[in-house]
């Protein structure tokens, strides 16, 4: 998909597979919420990622737009 819209994929499937195997797997990360990887490394998202407005507005858009109920979907602090 990402090739056919004429974008140069910024890794190949092999390394997001490793990535998301290690996000799985990984002692490291166990129990850990809320943390964000660009690929094998822990980073930092983009600023709105850490709005809160703006993730409950994202959650109360989604819920809309899927047909979901908040029941049972975790709070937002």
């Amino acid at each position: 998909m990402v090739r056919r819209a004429g974008v140069r994929p910024l890794s190949t499937v092999e390394e997001g597979a490793r990535a998301i195997l290690n996000l799985a797997t990984s002692p490291a990360v166990e129990g850990q919420i809320g943390l964000y990887f660009n690929g094998l490394h822990e980073a930092t998202a983009q600023a709105q990622a850490y709005d809160r407005n703006a993730r409950r507005q994202l959650q109360t858009l989604s819920l809309q737009l899927t047909g979901l109920s908040a029941e049972g979907v975790a709070a937002l602090g």
